[in-house]
């Protein structure tokens, strides 16, 4: 009985240490349809071999005050009660596995990023976002969905306040019993405290690559490789994997770049598919096929009412060249 346990522990310990992945996660975050669907696009997810989905509902901050609004009038469809578990369980219906992943829009400001709170208001906000992800996890728990985010590219909350968020882990382990992790943005990941309590690193993989307008994929591998020797000593420090929580480029010119700074003009007229398709193949040729990396969702895939068929620069591979290159990838085991 002893010789079995050491064993065991042994595998874990080795696996850890080699990485070892039978399948790599290979999802998409689904963006919520505006209205009620046939969520015909979760089906299409077969098209690019895909194994997870994220199932994104947004809800509303107010930067001066400790609301948070959700399942309301001003929400989509798939990001209410009804339309965000219909997703859930077409997601099931079609063998996917799921991850529950909550953002935040600051009313008339935008990124989330930013938000943080003092003083009373502060206080009150806490008490409402622990209630609001606990709603979440009863959701997640009751129809078995297997990972939820404790949140997305809170930047500025997470470093000041990562006491809150280790109070919140336990809260969320008492009625939500799969797995859980963070999306944090890619600058933000090294100042939060909390990942040991959580169950994987989750990195928004957003990291400035080029400023060239249509960079070669040689150009970006060697630093994926720099990026890559960083993430995989953070790895080993808290004994975690890492999921891509997000990860995609628009297919715009300058994409390896700052391409947030592009989110205004995403049917502009500066298309660029080449810029696209060189930037997943440099991810996908490096840090994607290391061990410490368990997998990640590609940021973005629409409902199928909502993709637009004439070219554009948004996130989406959808009706792109790219969306042959992932499947190439998602394709492996």
């Amino acid at each position: 009985m002893k010789k079995t346990i050491l064993l065991l522990i042994f595998m874990h310990c080795f696996c850890f240490s080699q990485g070892i992945s039978l399948n790599k996660i290979k999802g998409v975050n689904f963006v919520s349809p505006k209205n009620k669907s046939k969520l015909s696009g979760i089906d299409n997810l077969k098209n690019i071999n895909s194994n997870w989905i994220a199932i994104c509902p947004f809800s509303f901050l107010n930067a001066n005050s400790s609301k948070i609004e959700y399942n309301s009038p001003k929400n989509w469809y798939g990001d209410t009660e009804i339309g965000m578990i219909s997703a859930i369980k077409k997601a099931k219906e079609t063998h996917l596995k799921i991850l529950l992943k909550p953002h935040y829009w600051v009313n008339n400001i935008g990124w989330a990023g930013d938000f943080d709170l003092s003083g009373k208001t502060m206080n009150n906000w806490e008490e409402n976002y622990k209630n609001h992800l606990l709603y979440l996890a009863r959701i997640a728990d009751s129809l078995d969905v297997e990972m939820l985010s404790i949140g997305t590219e809170l930047k500025t909350y997470t470093s000041n306040h990562p006491k809150f968020f280790e109070n919140l882990i336990r809260e969320i382990r008492k009625v939500y019993k799969g797995k859980l992790t963070y999306a944090a943005n890619w600058d933000e990941y090294e100042h939060i405290k909390f990942w040991d309590k959580l169950d994987y690193i989750g990195i928004d993989g957003y990291f400035p690559l080029s400023d060239k307008k249509t960079p070669q994929i040689e150009d970006l591998e060697p630093k994926w490789k720099t990026i890559s020797m960083r993430l995989k000593l953070f790895s080993e420090k808290y004994m975690k994997k890492i999921i891509f929580t997000e990860y995609g480029y628009r297919s715009v010119d300058f994409a390896a770049n700052k391409q947030w700074e592009f989110e205004k003009t995403a049917n502009s007229k500066n298309i660029n598919l080449k810029a696209q398709e060189n930037a997943y193949s440099a991810f996908y040729n490096t840090i994607w096929q290391t061990d410490f990396v368990a997998g990640g969702f590609v940021w973005k895939w629409y409902d199928e009412n909502a993709v637009e068929k004439e070219l554009n620069s948004d996130y989406s591979p959808q009706n792109k060249p790219v969306q042959k290159i992932i499947n190439k990838w998602y394709s492996k085991n």
